[in-house]
């Protein structure tokens, strides 16, 4: 169905787009699609279809799903139950994607597409076993065999769900296919980007098993082993596959596994000889120059990424770095420039958040917050990145309270969004707003149950801010048993050990925690620690190094001033 462009609104759709406005008014609730006093909610398909395109025009993107779903649900066209879907997925509305897909497969109940819709929506919510059951159905009918299937849904899974999500779908849809190579390897997969290194290890031993002479196998073991700090195995692993399957693409990630493990003459030598091949050279062209600008060699970096854009190569990244650079040598107009060229991909918000804060800096907040708004306005895949970028812009200006405004209206225009739901607690904790804070996190608890992202928040905050701290703490201790590898969670555990006096057992939590991310909050806390544990100098010496690395955060200048 074609999107049709109306210069006159009827009386049918101007009621539609009204009340649909007026159903949505309460933050956090389902909307109620119930008409004032002595009006008729209109109940034919095609008026509601015209009410959602005019409501689209406008950029009242809620209503039009809503819509478009009414008028799904009140037909049994299921060309308009997939534009209903379409458009409510466009837009983020998960649980309106979830209403169409139902009615969809109540249409049609082998529809494909209705599955895949209704599958990703339910990931989006944290509801695992829905998304594990349509998943299933796509295994064994979308595709020429359920390990084609695991492959091809794995990138999909992980773009569309929470990390730990994406893990405990793939643990059930695993249990089905036990001796299924793919499966395996898709779980090891997942189950590494939900920072759960052990599992990642078990299900990567197992795809190897299963599947000897699969090159991919064997690397992906070799990652793991490298992620868990055994280097010799992983490079064993590594070589041996190389050895097997000289394609140049393995010897490309052989190449990194050995900077990685610290042998950087070897694998820089390497990579370079790869960086001439017509396969591999743009992909280790793209490895070089990020080595480059991590290890601060910016001009280095800067003529690689140079390169990669001229030869139209991973343009979008490239762009992003050489504004990363121009920014770090104050260079504003340039980064500026060279921001404004990244409107796409996965790096345009990350290019925009910081052509924003530029211009917050130099034009003002205003101008930073536009900047923002604007480049979102016809982009509705960033909406939600950009509203919650302008949240930062707000709150680190000390605006809390418009912060917290903006939220609000985000959270009634985005009811499903988990991002927003978890700013808003966020803000409230920063406003001392403790308890609404804490009330929060629970609803989301119950709306999201087993999300290890929702329990550690909360546990963090209890064991933080209130004298919870032993409901804290077994919160904690929940998201850990998901996330063992979490620097975010270990930081967590560390805090709460701390709290209750356990010093001895927080200094090893928090150790860890800053091997896996870089955070001052993380030195703050290791610093805090060491001085519980009389070790002034380790703390003096930890935030003195962080306040290097982090020159802007005053909580860290403020403690290295006390303690001297």
């Amino acid at each position: 169905m074609m999107r049709a462009n109306f210069n006159l609104i009827g009386p049918a759709a101007l009621l539609v787009v009204t009340l649909l406005t007026a159903a949505c008014a309460t933050p956090g609730k389902p909307a109620e699609q119930t008409p004032p006093s002595g009006q008729t909610l209109p109940s034919d398909p095609n008026a509601l279809v015209l009410g959602a395109e005019v409501a689209l025009q406008r950029g009242q993107y809620r209503e039009a799903a809503m819509a478009y779903v009414r008028a799904a649900t009140t037909s049994s066209d299921e060309q308009l139950c997939e534009q209903a879907a379409r458009v409510a997925f466009e837009h983020q509305q998960w649980s309106l994607v979830s209403e169409a897909a139902d009615h969809w497969l109540q249409l049609n109940q082998t529809s494909e597409e209705a599955h895949r819709f209704a599958a990703f929506a339910a990931l989006h919510l944290y509801k695992i076993d829905v998304a594990a059951e349509h998943l299933g159905v796509l295994l064994e009918t979308a595709f020429i065999n359920p390990a084609a299937g695991f492959l091809a849904l794995l990138p999909q899974i992980s773009d569309e769900a929470p990390a730990p999500g994406a893990t405990a779908v793939m643990q059930k849809l695993v249990a089905k296919y036990p001796s299924l190579t793919e499966a395996h390897y898709a779980l090891a997969q997942a189950a590494v980007q939900s920072d759960n290194f052990a599992l990642g290890l078990e299900h990567a031993k197992k795809a190897r098993e299963l599947g000897q002479f699969w090159s991919p196998s064997g690397l992906l073991l070799a990652r793991v082993q490298m992620l868990m700090g055994d280097r010799d195995a992983a490079l064993e692993t590594a070589r041996k596959v190389v050895e097997q399957d000289a394609q140049d693409s393995y010897r490309l990630e052989y190449a990194l596994m050995l900077m990685q493990a610290g042998k950087e003459e070897e694998g820089r030598k390497d990579l370079d000889k790869l960086a001439s091949s017509e396969n591999t050279g743009p992909v280790a062209e793209r490895a070089l120059a990020d080595i480059d600008f991590q290890l601060g060699n910016r001009d280095a970096a800067a003529q690689r990424f140079s390169n990669l854009v001229q030869n139209g190569r991973f343009v979008y990244e490239s762009l992003f770095y050489l504004g990363a650079i121009a920014e770090s040598r104050d260079a504003w107009d340039d980064a500026l420039q060279i921001y404004g060229r990244v409107n796409g991909g996965e790096f345009a918000m990350a290019a925009q958040t910081r052509a924003a804060r530029i211009k917050a800096k130099r034009q003002g907040l205003d101008a930073g917050l536009k900047h923002l708004e604007e480049f979102a306005a016809t982009r509705s895949q960033y909406r939600v990145d950009a509203i919650l970028a302008r949240v930062n812009l707000l709150a680190n200006s000390g605006d809390v309270s418009g912060a917290l405004a903006l939220l609000d209206s985000a959270a009634r225009e985005y009811p499903d969004s988990s991002e927003i739901r978890f700013a808003r607690v966020f803000q409230l904790e920063s406003a001392d707003k403790v308890n609404d804070s804490v009330g929060e996190l629970r609803k989301l608890m119950t709306d999201r149950p087993g999300d290890p992202a929702v329990t550690n928040a909360l546990g963090y905050i209890l064991v933080d801010r209130t004298r919870q701290h032993k409901e804290g703490l077994k919160l904690i201790e929940d998201a850990l048993t998901q996330t063992p590898d979490s620097g975010a969670v270990l930081d967590s555990m560390g805090w709460a050990l701390h709290r209750i006096g356990r010093n001895d057992d927080a200094l090893g939590y928090l150790e860890r925690a800053k091997k896996r991310i870089s955070d001052p909050e993380v030195d703050l806390h290791l610093g805090e620690v060491l001085l519980a544990l009389d070790r002034k100098t380790d703390a003096r010496d930890v935030w003195a190094k962080a306040s290097e690395r982090y020159p802007d955060n005053d909580e860290l200048k403020q403690r290295l001033q006390k303690l001297n």
